[in-house]
């Protein structure tokens, strides 16, 4: 009985043959989709005629659209990072993202950079967790926040304001029961020091702090306060190991 050969490999000139039909399909597929795009965005039918923001607290929509570009004719089909790009260098603009609703309405989603304290350069601006000036008035409406000092030119060319910034920031997030009253924080070159409301209460300690020192802090104050309740403590010191210092008028 006879046996069937084994078929023969397609010659070389048919397998170039078929690889260059596959290529020059391909080829011209993403010819017509960059001819359909670009046709698209010619056309006056996808021309932005309606732009909606969200996420504003300090900005107005119109800083939104003069920020991203959007003050003149343009299609709704321009690309992303040419909208974005302008929106995300503002200094009130943490984040921003956008899509379309076809066919003329571009949608802006907003994550503005939060205020966490006030400095003096000498006006008085607030700044944002990462020591960033944002453009914005404190006095309207009026910005409850700690005001913020290097109290030392070495701290102030080490670091300036930007790891105190930092650190009011995480207190805001890990105990804003803490900060609440916290009206002014000073660095120097080793220490951050928390001036609390207008009782003169001070909380000392190296930074970066931690949730659970903070923590410490608050227990400790409460503590003190129902052990001598005639004697209000003055200071909380939170510099050593695994332990709290509180300092009251005449005792430790």
């Amino acid at each position: 009985m006879s046996r069937l050969a084994p078929p023969r490999p397609a010659s070389a000139p048919r397998a170039l043959r078929v690889a260059a039909r596959v290529l020059a399909g391909i080829a011209i597929s993403a010819l017509l989709v960059w001819a359909g795009v670009h046709l698209a965005a010619a056309s006056p039918y996808f021309e932005v005629d309606h732009v909606e923001v969200s996420g504003l607290g300090y900005l107005t929509r119109d800083e939104v659209r003069a920020a991203a570009g959007v003050d003149g004719p343009l299609s709704v089909w321009t690309p992303a990072a040419n909208l974005l790009d302008g929106l995300v260098a503002h200094p009130l603009v943490e984040s921003a993202r956008v899509t379309r609703k076809l066919p003329r309405t571009l949608l802006f989603e907003i994550d503005e950079a939060e205020p966490v304290g006030l400095i003096a350069l000498p006006l008085v601006v607030a700044v944002d967790r990462h020591g960033n000036v944002l453009g914005i008035d404190p006095g309207e409406p009026v910005l409850d926040l700690p005001v913020l000092r290097v109290s030392t030119e070495r701290a102030r060319a080490l670091w300036g304001a930007r790891l105190l910034a930092r650190e009011v920031a995480r207190m805001a997030e890990v105990a804003p029961e803490l900060l609440a009253v916290v009206s002014e924080a000073h660095i120097d070159d080793e220490q951050i020091v928390l001036l609390l409301g207008d009782s003169a209460l001070r909380v000392r300690y190296r930074p970066p702090i931690t949730e659970e020192r903070l923590r410490d802090a608050v227990i400790a104050m409460n503590d003190a306060l129902a052990r001598f309740p005639g004697d209000l403590p003055r200071e909380v010191d939170l510099r050593f190991a695994d332990q709290v210092v509180v300092r009251t008028g005449g005792a430790q």
